[in-house]
């Protein structure tokens, strides 16, 4: 049932806001006409009686003859002031009791109960519904996955069991089923025996519940979201085909990207025996040198994707600086990292890293950072959950005295992980105040944010929605989860007539698409290897490159039949 509050939202959203604003409005004009008629009694009554009225004597009487009440204790005995009296009654009648509620029922009432009559949820999809995707539980996550499969034509519905929430849902342009999600009747509604799959994205006891029932109703892959390892392990037992631990990956991506070290410890993903990796330049012989200079490709092998330099990224360009600021980000084999670690000589900086605050991601980021020896300090305000073994610092991180403590002016990287972004926003610009040579690297829960936590100073901003959205929408792709950074998009393309005969360079996908190919798999389906100038490209073959969402639409617009 809706509550009071629910149904007082109606009045707050779309044309009845603006109904709000007009009434707001007439109610001014009300005010006024009240005032100004108070004013002509004070005036009136002196004259026209010989007797001295307050102002508020005024607005009590306007008000009671507009009203048409009619007390009568204050009354004039003049024609003229009955003439004013009957004004201010007809205006009254009018304005107040007239126009007023023909107001209300027409701009608001007549609405409401419209939509209260029209809607009705619908309770299950069409007989011939097949290969959609179902989605259980509606947060950013969600918000981010359906607009990416909206993007790739995948059509998708959600399971929702309050009325209020699924009105909002289909006027967000979502297709919804109403009912509990974990009633097998709800999952056979929603056609979950012709679907691609079904994604669990509540807590972890509902999701269990979920993937219980799903099994029960037809063998349709489940993907499930968990919050905890020990959900990870249970959802698992109950038959999830993938379970997705969205902040281990998080706290994960978080941790590579704190520490200064090599091309070894920088490893962001990998792809068959590919490895996507990122290297500061502070540190090494490359500082000082253009892209071109360092002759990175012939010396190690690797390619280079392109740089980040404080929260940008540009592609690769021969006389592109290498200086103190900026990270390479490149593809290459194991053998080829070593070769460049022992090129460029890194991984001789001293890490210390600063982790503020301890929830799920900052526990994960601290797990990737002791497993991988870079020592580590936490600063939090509860130490309720802090082991004996973890350096800690119990204090609120928005204190300069805090950070001060924490040692943050000797830190080389900062990982902010606190749950709520207005939080990491004023942590980073705090952060970048104090220490502006500190690798900060931030958590962002809702995608609008990213940018904000760029521009306070962020190094590298990694997303909650883009990395759960991303691993789910590959698992529903058949493909391998390769997550670089937020505005970095990893894709995969089949060599098609248009490339056929022609090598990278003769082919010109960079120049047309500002994608860059960093992976070639051979028509024997053999594992992704970098790329070759000169290799002569076969159909049959697999491209694997990284560029923009566009870079991939331009591709498929450029070279796909």
């Amino acid at each position: 049932m809706k509550t009071i509050g629910a149904e007082l939202g109606f009045f707050l959203r779309g044309s009845a806001r603006h109904s709000l604003k007009l009434l707001l409005a007439y109610l001014a004009f009300l005010v006024v006409l009240i005032l100004v008629f108070s004013w002509l009694f004070v005036i009136l009554s002196q004259r026209l009686e010989g007797e001295e009225h307050t102002y508020i004597s005024g607005v009590y009487w306007t008000i009671t003859v507009m009203t048409t009440l009619g007390l009568g204790d204050v009354t004039f005995h003049t024609d003229p002031g009955r003439i004013f009296s009957g004004l201010v009654t007809l205006s009254g009648f009018f304005f107040m009791l007239v126009l007023l509620p023909f107001g209300m029922i027409s701009l608001f009432l007549a609405p409401w109960l419209e939509e209260r009559l029209r809607y009705r949820p619908a309770e299950e999809l069409p007989d011939d519904t097949r290969d959609h995707v179902l989605i259980s539980g509606w947060d950013p996550v969600a918000r981010t996955l359906a607009a990416r499969l909206a993007a790739k034509g995948i059509d998708c519905a959600m399971l929702e069991e309050d009325g209020e929430q699924a009105q909002r849902l289909e006027a967000m342009g979502l297709r919804v089923v109403y009912g509990i999600p974990t009633d097998d009747s709800t999952l056979s509604s929603a056609r979950l025996q012709t679907a691609r799959a079904l994604i669990a994205n509540m807590s972890d006891t509902d999701n269990a519940n979920l993937v219980l029932s799903a099994r029960a109703v037809a063998e349709t892959p489940v993907i499930a979201v968990a919050d905890s390892p020990e959900g990870t392990e249970i959802l698992e037992l109950a038959g999830a085909q993938l379970v997705v631990s969205v902040k281990d990956v998080l706290g994960r991506y978080i941790g590579v990207r704190t520490t200064v070290r090599g091309a070894h410890a920088h490893v962001v993903d990998t792809y068959d025996g590919l490895l996507f990796a990122e290297m500061p330049i502070l540190g090494t012989r490359l500082e000082g040198k253009t892209l071109a200079e360092s002759r990175l490709r012939e010396r190690t092998g690797v390619s280079v994707v392109g740089l980040w330099r404080r929260g940008r990224f540009s592609p690769a360009t021969a006389d592109a600086l290498l200086d103190d600021e900026s990270v390479i980000m490149f593809t290459g084999t194991a053998d080829q990292l070593e070769t460049l670690e022992a090129t460029t000589g890194t991984g001789q900086v001293a890490d210390q890293v600063i982790i503020l605050g301890y929830g799920a991601v900052g526990r994960s980021v601290a797990a990737f950072l002791t497993e991988n020896g870079v020592d580590h300090r936490v600063v939090d305000r509860s130490p309720m959950q802090v082991s004996e073994d973890v350096d800690f610092i119990e204090g609120d991180a928005s204190r300069r005295g805090v950070l001060l403590r924490a040692g943050i002016t000797e830190a080389t990287g900062v990982a902010v992980t606190t749950n709520d972004d207005g939080t990491n926003i004023f942590l980073t610009l705090a952060t970048r105040h104090l220490a502006p040579h500190v690798r900060i690297v931030a958590r962002a829960n809702r995608e609008e944010n990213v940018s904000q936590l760029y521009t306070a100073g962020a190094d590298f901003v990694v997303s909650v929605t883009s990395v759960g959205a991303s691993i789910i929408v590959n698992a529903l792709e058949g493909k391998e989860t390769v997550f670089l950074t937020e505005g970095v998009h990893v894709f995969w393309r089949e060599v098609g007539p248009r490339l056929v005969g022609k090598d990278l360079v003769e082919a010109g996908v960079t120049a047309a698409t500002e994608a860059i190919v960093v992976g070639v798999r051979s028509s024997d389906h053999g594992d992704m290897r970098p790329p070759d100038r000169d290799l002569v490209l076969e159909q049959g073959m697999t491209l694997l490159l990284v560029g923009s969402p566009q870079a991939e639409t331009r591709f498929d617009e450029s070279f796909r039949v």
